[in-house]
């Protein structure tokens, strides 16, 4: 799916002719990455891909290495980062259709899928409305257009309709980018809101030959050994470059803030190690990404967290950072990191991060899924201090429930500290730790409303989707 940076300008003064911009008002992009993992970046880890750029963006400022995705793919998670919401309050928990795989493997009718709202108050309208230019360019993905949910520019584009062949612009990046620069440019003395949704580095891999040449000739690594996608993420990396630049050429970089990171994990085909899994499922290597955060003028250079984020916690954050006031019927689930992002503080309130999926996910034997049919069957999953709990739908409701707790499989639970991979299921060493987490999790559920997939009947029966080839 995408990274996601994040630009505030903070106080501009009246100097060498630039305009004095609202301090209380700070720009915000957004540079969003679609399918980047979690260790794609050098800095991160890679031990093949370069990303000069973003790494320079990662030495001025913040690093978050325990940041999350609020969903395993595409739509979801960028649902959620828009509304600031879990799931189970928009309804948007697939791509195209929450039933995708072999039927006869399905044990529960899922949850259907829903758009995200036109009547949910958006993290564009809110800082739209506080006084805020928005443009958005590239990807959108969720429902609806971005011009009907905040944003003033809207430069939507499809994956569809990119012609590489013809440009030579792999993903349209350098015309996404270019787009963006202007946007700035034209709003230079106002506050604005740039969120730049690239399509990379998203299937299927585009790149100029000459950067796949100059790959090809540098030794495979370990963990990533592609000269094509290793090209598409130095591509992207290029444009994080322009923007900075640009950024820089109008002086507004004091008084912004730039946040980089990713809609979900990396494919089964760039591995993440030592993470388990891939986009499409909510063990660590679907949901874990990159997350950067810089401000030259309020945040540490070198700066490390590793306090657990998820991207719901973005729409509190841009508007505390903004001074914009919530609305108060609008439901909020993330907390703002603006303390933590200024050095104010080095952590956050104890809290549970929350995922739920109750659908079905088609993937033949992908790498790190429970079965060899799925990449995820309905679950829902809570994360608190070190532990992670997956509670599965189909055991629940049809292998007996929590009487059975100790025998029907439909419970995992791992201590991410001592087991990053998630290879050790230590539900039944630790039962005071998971039954404790089955009542916060069911809590969570009852309060939001979160439905499970069903036993089938003739009355809530959909057929398989089948994905039409245009889309």
């Amino acid at each position: 799916m995408k990274y996601l940076l994040l630009v505030i300008p903070f106080i501009l003064s009246s100097v060498n002719g630039i305009a004095k911009q609202d301090p209380q008002k700070p720009n915000i992009i957004v540079f969003f990455v679609d399918d980047m993992g979690w260790k794609d970046l050098a800095i991160m880890g890679s031990d093949y891909h370069e990303t000069p750029n973003i790494d320079a963006l990662a030495n001025e400022g913040m690093t978050f290495y325990n940041a999350y995705s609020a969903g395993p793919n595409c739509a979801p998670s960028r649902a959620c980062l828009m509304s600031g919401q879990y799931t189970p309050r928009h309804g948007k928990i697939a791509v195209w259709n929450s039933k995708r795989g072999i039927e006869e493997q399905m044990r529960l009718e899922p949850v259907p899928d829903k758009g995200l709202p036109l009547d949910n108050y958006t993290l564009a309208e809110a800082l739209r409305d506080g006084g805020y230019k928005t443009g958005l360019f590239g990807k959108w993905h969720i429902a609806g257009t971005p011009a009907l949910q905040g944003f003033d520019v809207d430069h939507e584009t499809d994956a569809g309709e990119i012609k590489f062949k013809q440009t030579n612009d792999p993903k349209d990046i350098f015309k996404l980018t270019e787009e963006a620069c202007d946007f700035m440019e034209e709003n230079k003395k106002n506050p604005f809101f740039l969120f730049l949704s690239h399509h990379t580095v998203h299937t299927k891999w585009e790149a100029r030959q000459e950067m796949i040449d100059y790959f090809e000739e540098k030794p495979k690594g370990k963990i990533h050994k592609s000269a094509k996608y290793a090209a598409m993420v130095k591509h992207t990396d290029d444009s994080m470059g322009m923007i900075m630049k640009k950024l820089k050429d109008l002086k507004l970089d004091k008084n912004t803030i730039v946040i980089f990171t990713s809609d979900n994990g990396a494919i089964g085909k760039v591995k993440q190690t030592p993470l388990r899994g891939s986009k499409g499922m909510l063990y660590e290597g679907g949901i874990k990404v990159p997350f950067i955060v810089w401000n030259p003028t309020n945040i540490k250079a070198g700066s490390k967290s590793y306090e657990r984020t998820i991207n719901v916690d973005l729409y509190p954050t841009f508007l505390d950072y903004a001074n914009i006031t919530p609305k108060e019927d609008k439901i909020l689930d993330g907390a703002s990191l603006k303390g933590l992002t200024f050095g104010k503080t080095k952590e956050l309130p104890s809290r549970s991060l929350f995922y739920h999926y109750p659908n079905y996910l088609n993937g033949s034997k992908a790498r790190g899924a429970r079965d060899e049919y799925f990449r995820n069957r309905p679950v829902t999953v809570v994360i608190k201090d070190n532990w992670k709990l997956l509670f599965f739908h189909e055991e629940y409701v049809l292998d007996g429930g929590i009487a059975k707790i100790d025998k029907n499989n439909m419970v995992e639970l791992y201590n991410l500290n001592d087991d990053p991979s998630e290879s050790k299921d230590v539900a039944l060493d630790n039962k005071e730790i998971r039954d404790a987490l089955v009542n916060e999790l069911q809590e969570w559920m009852k309060a939001t409303d979160a439905k499970l997939a069903m036993k089938p009947t003739p009355e809530n029966y959909r057929p398989v989707y089948k994905r039409n080839k245009s889309h």
